[in-house]
């Protein structure tokens, strides 16, 4: 049984995907390091999209990069884990069991990567569509949500379950000792 208290959701929605966004930031840094050399690129990226592909230029300020790119990162990734939980209380799946909710995870990421990057991006930012050889594209994009943003957002499921009733056989007037 169930609970869908829409603000429950939300807020549990909001951890999920800040928890997840640093994770998958720490991730898109480290291999941006070891593939470009270039531990800056995750922001830069995120800084192009609003700014354009001047962000991805040297010469542009790191700290400007840093703290803006950060703020999009994250914020983008509380929306996609508000979305992920509400996208699992409207299909009743709160509870669903470990291994299905780590595939709904992963099912997840890979539709945020496709989304953002093959279907978004291309209209909002078309000078960054080419800016990102195959590695990197596969190793900060897909790898990287597939197999870090969407796990850690279902195993923050699992672990904490918002909105399933631990003894939903009690009514209200009863209570929970």
């Amino acid at each position: 049984m169930e609970r869908r208290d829409p603000w429950e959701l939300a807020v549990h929605g909001a951890r999920a995907g800040l928890l997840a966004g640093l994770a998958l930031g720490l991730v898109e840094i480290v291999a941006s390091a070891v593939l470009r050399g270039d531990p800056r690129l995750p922001f830069d990226f995120a800084v192009a999209i609003l700014v354009g592909p001047e962000a991805l230029a040297a010469a542009f300020p790191v700290a400007a990069s840093v703290a803006l790119g950060t703020v999009i990162h994250l914020l983008l990734s509380v929306v996609f884990g508000a979305a992920f939980l509400a996208g699992l209380a409207l299909t009743f799946q709160l509870s669903a069991r470990p291994r299905l909710m780590l595939l709904y995870g992963v099912l997840f990421g890979a539709t945020v990567w496709e989304v953002d990057f093959l279907a978004v991006l291309p209209v909002i930012a078309p000078g960054l569509t080419g800016q990102l050889d195959l590695a990197t594209q596969l190793w900060n994009g897909i790898a990287s949500y597939c197999l870090v943003y969407g796990p850690v957002l279902a195993a923050y499921v699992i672990r904490v379950r918002p909105g399933e009733l631990e003894r939903w056989w009690l009514t209200d007037d009863e209570g929970v000792a």
